[in-house]
């Protein structure tokens, strides 16, 4: 997923909460990798734009899978209402 850092607008991709983290997940970019607080982030949705990461979990429109290791959209509505992906 397309991400971007709040702060400075720097965009870099991520599908992996950082299991040695509280709140993180590890982004990618031109710089490497880094690993950062979801509440620092935005993340792109597709049909509605730019969100406040921690709000997309809130509203389902990034769900994690059943490991807890990756997130993303959900594959269906029936993941959505799950609140996971398998």
């Amino acid at each position: 997923m397309i991400v971007r850092y709040k702060k400075d607008k720097t965009e870099g991709h991520s599908s992996h909460f950082n299991t040695h983290g509280l709140s993180e997940v590890v982004v990618g970019g031109d710089w490497g990798q880094d690993s950062t607080f979801i509440r620092d982030l935005d993340v792109f949705i597709e049909g509605v734009g730019w969100k406040d990461m921690g709000k997309a979990f809130q509203d389902r429109d990034i769900i994690p899978d059943n490991y807890n290791e990756r997130f993303g959209p959900p594959i269906d509505e029936e993941c959505r209402k799950r609140g996971y992906n398998p």
